[in-house]
């Protein structure tokens, strides 16, 4: 991913790249306490990614009452996507408008753009995973999960172990 963003700065040396973590947590101290994310309790998505996002939005554009921002999402990528409107309030960032202009496009227009146009994507894509995001996420192919256990095994198993584990202690 830092691979990724290193291209992505090279090829456009203008357009900013904000970076939004939550060092303030960890991911499997949380699991312990709270349980693993899963498809019901989504937790992790607020705590590590919007969450981490709101705070800065909120640091970066203390004074600005609303930001617009453009998201690569598509309906085409899951039936609660393909509700989506293409442009929102968004209902989990505050001051943030969403413009998805690609929202319509289906997977070959997306390969089509990024191939004609030399764009810079994620190497995950070229070991088989047909989206990127949170590894272990509850919403994750079977698939996907196949191709975790090949390319980050010890996080796979750890991870597992951890699934195993609380499974045995909730019964």
């Amino acid at each position: 991913s830092s691979n990724l963003i290193s291209e992505f700065r090279k090829k456009f040396p203008t357009t900013p790249v904000l970076v939004a973590k939550n060092v303030d947590q960890d991911f499997g101290n949380l699991c312990e306490v709270v349980g693993p994310p899963s498809r019901v309790m989504r937790w992790c998505c607020t705590v590590f990614k919007t969450g981490a996002i709101t705070k800065k939005i909120e640091s970066t554009f203390k004074n600005k009452t609303r930001i617009l921002s453009f998201q690569g999402i598509r309906r085409a990528e899951s039936v609660s996507r393909s509700k989506y409107e293409r442009n929102t309030e968004s209902p989990k960032i505050s001051k943030q408008v969403v413009s998805a202009p690609i929202i319509d496009w289906l997977d070959f227009d997306v390969w089509l753009y990024i191939l004609a146009n030399n764009v810079p994507f994620n190497d995950a894509y070229r070991q088989g995973f047909s989206r990127v995001g949170c590894w272990c996420c509850p919403n994750n192919s079977g698939w996907s999960e196949f191709l975790s256990s090949i390319y980050m095994n010890d996080q796979y198993k750890k991870f597992r172990n951890m699934l195993y584990n609380f499974a045995q202690k909730v019964g």
